[in-house]
């Protein structure tokens, strides 16, 4: 069992880890040229707010739970978009 103290420490160090890998996302969109999306792709992209569910999505752009999930898991590819868990849905944010 881990103690408090041991408990902050490893919180302390995944923060550290987090703010770091944040870092370097930012970099690495200021030397990678933007990638190159379909109109589809855009139309999600803008979706991703962290307030919109793939079952927004999906009502928003009128295409099936396959189609959002290919064009998700396309933009998560390219480095664009992180899925959240915010209290009891899955929300998509722009990265």
């Amino acid at each position: 069992m881990m103690s408090k103290k041991q408990f902050d420490e490893l919180l302390k160090s995944l923060k550290n880890i987090e703010d770091k890998l944040e870092t370097i996302i930012t970099l690495q969109k200021t030397v990678l040229p933007k990638p190159n999306l379909g109109n589809e792709q855009k139309r999600v992209l803008k979706l991703c707010d962290r307030k919109h569910t793939i079952e927004d999505i999906m009502k928003e752009t009128g295409k099936t739970e396959n189609n959002v999930n290919f064009i998700l898991s396309t933009l998560r590819d390219k480095g664009l978009i992180r899925s959240l868990k915010t209290k009891d849905k899955l929300v998509y944010e722009k990265i």
